[in-house]
């Protein structure tokens, strides 16, 4: 066969791993994953430092080592949750799940088990105490993947007890409690595990064909409401708690804009009984989210 006749196969290989790569990407929700790693580093350079001078420092290399330990771990969390949920997702999100069918599970597991051992490694040169979190991290993850989410309740407030945890694990990192991040991952939490109970209302359909229990199968979408109508107030107390620490902040701006989006996310929920009402939901809790990491740099 002559080069020339190559080239076209070669291309097309490149293209393959390109597209896979893509779909890891994709199946990682790499933007999730980017609005952590700055999350990260903003508690650390705006609640902890005040400085961005120590990012040069040996402390500031342990830093880049952990935020990249978690990158890795959560990508990992994210493989093989995508792993146990391909089916469910196939019937609640079929146009978002292509990516999944172009990456095997088998190679979803490898990959999980790379980047466990990478974020392990990159844990054990910063020190002892964060090498164990990030091992109890990474068995919790798997534990929710593989049982936890699949229980009433208990999959709902874990997986909102995960994602607090990559912030807390600053603290751990600075050795130091911070009464502000304490109440602010409190304040995450509550929006976390509404919205994780809003995606079980999206996803009832779903949930009920492949067998899996959610808090909407066991109560009821009326009960349901109510549950997050009661996560929602607490979401409301937390901030009007934080209010006083911060208001000489200008951060207090953003808690008082926060205060009005839930208030107007209670409004929708009292109106919502379709899918797609409790998708606006569910977009007004993503931009809270994503609003709450980028208002950290007004601390």
């Amino acid at each position: 066969m002559s080069s020339t006749d190559s080239r076209p196969i070669s291309k097309n290989k490149n293209k393959s791993l390109l597209i896979k790569f893509l779909a890891i990407l994709s199946i990682a929700r790499w933007y999730n994953i980017s609005l952590i790693t700055i999350s990260l580093y903003a508690i650390q350079i705006f609640i902890y430092e005040n400085s961005f001078s120590f990012l040069i420092q040996e402390k500031g290399i342990h830093l880049h080592l952990y935020v990249l330990a978690i990158d890795l771990i959560i990508v990992g969390g994210y493989l093989i949750n995508a792993f146990y949920d391909f089916e469910k997702d196939m019937i609640n999100q079929p146009e978002k799940t292509y990516f999944n069918i172009l990456v095997s599970k088998r190679s979803c597991l490898n990959i999980y088990i790379l980047c466990n051992i990478l974020g392990i490694t990159l844990t054990f040169l910063i020190n002892t105490k964060i090498l164990i979190f990030s091992i109890f991290l990474i068995v919790a993850l798997w534990i929710y993947s593989h049982k936890l989410r699949k229980k009433v309740l208990f999959g709902e407030i874990s997986a909102s007890f995960l994602t607090i945890s990559f912030f807390l694990g600053i603290a751990l990192f600075n050795l130091k409690f911070n009464l502000t991040l304490a109440l602010f991952s409190t304040y995450i939490f509550t929006i976390d595990l509404t919205r994780e109970i809003i995606k079980k209302m999206i996803s009832l359909k779903g949930d009920l064909i492949v067998g899996e229990k959610s808090i909407p199968i066991y109560f009821g979408i009326k009960k349901s409401k109510y549950i997050i109508f009661f996560l929602m107030i607490s979401s409301l107390l937390a901030i009007l708690s934080l209010l006083p620490i911060v208001l000489n902040r200008s951060f207090s701006y953003y808690f008082i804009l926060s205060f009005s989006v839930i208030s107007f996310a209670i409004y929708l929920l009292h109106h919502a009984k379709t899918k797609t009402q409790f998708n606006k939901i569910n977009t007004v809790y993503k931009f809270l989210i994503g609003l709450a990491i980028f208002s950290i740099v007004l601390y």
